[in-house]
């Protein structure tokens, strides 16, 4: 047995998702906040009436809520970052050990389709993508891709977020995939993924294996709520003092600030999906 659990989406979302540095973390959070702003400087400008719009007033409107969702963004994403990065080189060592381990429970695979006259590497099909293992279906019959996943399921103790690449039907690029080998591991899947703790999230070309998580404990929620609030609240209070006008800043202020603690205790309670 491996020496798992481990610790994502991320995604910002942790390094079952991406590796991610502050530094992208900040580039994220800008594009994100500037979205934020642009919206809310038009909304801001339908809202003072078209005819006669305020535009200084609905300039620092875009201002002031792109910022609160840039610091909100940032905030969580340097947050996340900072508890993946004291896992220091373990983290790396552990990734080497999980493709290891992978490899040697679908090694009985590549002997099956050796022994149908075909061949599917285990070294080469099975490969780490931006923080994520990646097991590459082309290849294999639909029998061969559901007994794959009963070797997954097997040894889900050691594993956490897995792609299976399963190609895009019709797509000539793809055309080395049997179509049949999506409908026969999803059926596979559907039995036994919930029981052994796996989200099933499907997108055209493959399906991936995702930890469903596991909610934090009291403590370490009022800690990340601790860390969030402040400056949330903060900013969302002066967000809304702007975007509420003259004579309702108190009425602003108030709904700013509460909505900045609703969205410091739901961004607490993210789950971790690395184990």
């Amino acid at each position: 047995m491996y020496p798992y659990p481990l610790t994502l989406e991320r995604l910002l979302l942790t390094d079952s998702v991406t590796d991610i540095s502050a530094k992208d973390a900040i580039s994220i959070s800008f594009v994100a906040g500037s979205m934020v702003g642009t919206m809310a400087i038009f909304i801001s400008i339908f809202a003072t009436g078209l005819e006669n719009p305020d535009i200084i007033f609905s300039l620092r409107a875009g201002i002031v809520t792109g910022s609160t969702a840039f610091l909100l963004i940032l905030s969580f994403a340097l947050y996340r970052i900072s508890e993946i990065s004291e896992e220091g080189d373990f983290r790396e060592d552990r990734r080497r050990a999980e493709t290891d381990f992978l490899r040697s429970t679908l090694s009985p695979i590549e002997e099956r389709v050796r022994l149908r006259g075909s061949i599917w590497d285990v070294n080469e099909r099975v490969k780490r993508s931006r923080g994520v293992l990646v097991v590459d279906l082309r290849g294999l019959d639909p029998s061969s891709a559901a007994a794959l996943c009963e070797r997954l399921i097997d040894g889900r103790e050691s594993l956490r977020r897995v792609k299976l690449r399963t190609g895009i039907i019709g797509k000539e690029s793809d055309s080395n995939y049997d179509p049949g080998i999506r409908n026969a591991i999803l059926q596979r899947l559907k039995i036994d993924a919930e029981r052994v703790n796996w989200q099933v999230i499907q997108n055209s070309s493959s399906v991936t294996l995702r930890p469903m998580g596991k909610a934090p404990s009291l403590r370490l929620w009022a800690t990340r709520f601790g860390i969030f609030s402040i400056p949330v609240t903060i900013v969302m209070a002066l967000a809304f003092r702007d975007l509420a006008g003259y004579g309702l800043q108190d009425q602003g202020i108030l709904f700013g600030a509460s909505c900045g603690l609703v969205i410091s205790a739901l961004a607490a309670t993210y789950r971790d999906r690395s184990s």
